[in-house]
C-alpha cells in the first residue's frame, strides 16, 4: 500500500470531491445508455414513498433500484467495480505532485 502521511488533507480532500464527481458522471452515463425501458426491466424501484424519502425529477432520474435480473446485476456490478477502481486508483496509486 502506497504511504499517504506525507500528503496533505487538502490533497487527500480534493480527490475524494473528483471521485464523487465521476461517481456522479459513471451514473448519468449509465442511466443514459440503459434508457427507462431497460432500467424499468433490470430494476426495481421503491413503490412506497413517504414524506421523509421522496426525490426530485433529477433524483428519480438517477435512482436504479434494486437488480431484478441478471443483466441489472452485471450493470450494478459494472458500476460499483468502475468506480471502486477508479477511486482506489486515483487516490491511493496515482502519484501526488
Amino acid at each position: 500500500m502506497v504511504d499517504l502521511s506525507s500528503v496533505s488533507a487538502q490533497a487527500i480532500t480534493g480527490r475524494l470531491f473528483t471521485v464523487f464527481f465521476l461517481a456522479f458522471i459513471i451514473i448519468i452515463i449509465t442511466a443514459r445508455l440503459l434508457g427507462s425501458e431497460r432500467k424499468a426491466k433490470w430494476f426495481k424501484r421503491r413503490t412506497n414513498y413517504t414524506l421523509l424519502n421522496r426525490r426530485g425529477i433529477f433524483g428519480e432520474y438517477l435512482n436504479f433500484g434494486y437488480p431484478r435480473t441478471f443483466q441489472g446485476l452485471a450493470v450494478a456490478l459494472a458500476m460499483y467495480g468502475l468506480i471502486f477502481a477508479i477511486a482506489i486508483g486515483y487516490i491511493c496509486f496515482y502519484p501526488y505532485s
